[in-house]
């Protein structure tokens, strides 16, 4: 795998003189028709700020090898935005589009009910030409409902495989957190997706193309 991650770090030296390409992980923007969509007004979500590994907390994409053993940070490849808030605001517009719900962000407001969503992104893996990872952690806390509601805790991993390119590594990405949300809407309708009170999830949930959902644990 060592020569693709050299290929990829001598393509991008040959860009070097131009001007970085900047990539966004949100989707496009996608025209409503004419009538208008009455929000449920039950409750609002909160999408905390995501925490993300260290090696890739930073401006330029981060291309690795297989073994994940050889990372390149590319520096005429960069994220338009740091990746933490990327990922954030991406979750959050997928979720409100899912649930009909405001997201009010990380302040804490009055009047409904909230759901707090903290998203810990545990792997961020990119091979380019070949495929993308995810491992996420989210945990879901009710403040304010009407009635008793347990909190959650919940894990999935994402892995898809990418074209060669930067714009298709990019794509994969965002698809993968696409997949994310609807799992994590699932589990806060409370839908389909079940809790399990073992201590480790079980991996026998597992949605199509390439979504492996681990379970999730609640508490009081």
């Amino acid at each position: 795998m060592k020569w693709v991650v050299a290929g990829v770090v001598m393509l991008v030296a040959g860009c070097s003189t131009t001007a970085p390409q900047y990539y966004s992980l949100q989707a496009p923007a996608i025209a409503t028709g004419p009538e208008e969509r009455k929000l449920n007004s039950d409750y609002v979500i909160s999408v905390q700020p995501v925490l993300v590994p260290e090696q890739v907390a930073r401006p330029q994409i981060v291309v690795a090898s297989a073994s994940g053993a050889e990372v390149v940070p590319l520096n005429a490849a960069l994220w338009a935005g740091p990746l933490e808030a990327q990922i954030r605001d991406a979750l959050a517009d997928a979720l409100t589009l899912r649930l009909n719900v405001l997201d009010v962000g990380s302040s804490r407001v009055d009047g409904p009910p909230v759901w707090q969503v903290f998203v810990d992104v545990q792997r961020f893996d990119s091979v380019y030409g070949e495929s993308v990872r995810q491992d996420v952690v989210w945990r879901l806390v009710p403040l304010g409902m009407p009635k008793k509601m347990n909190r959650k805790m919940c894990s999935a991993q994402v892995q898809l495989p990418v074209a060669a390119g930067m714009s298709a590594l990019v794509e994969g990405h965002r698809q993968a957190l696409d997949m994310l949300a609807d799992l994590m809407a699932e589990t806060l309708r409370g839908q389909s997706v079940k809790s399990t009170s073992s201590a480790v999830p079980s991996m026998a949930d597992e949605h199509s193309g390439g979504v492996s959902f681990r379970g999730c644990v609640t508490s009081p």
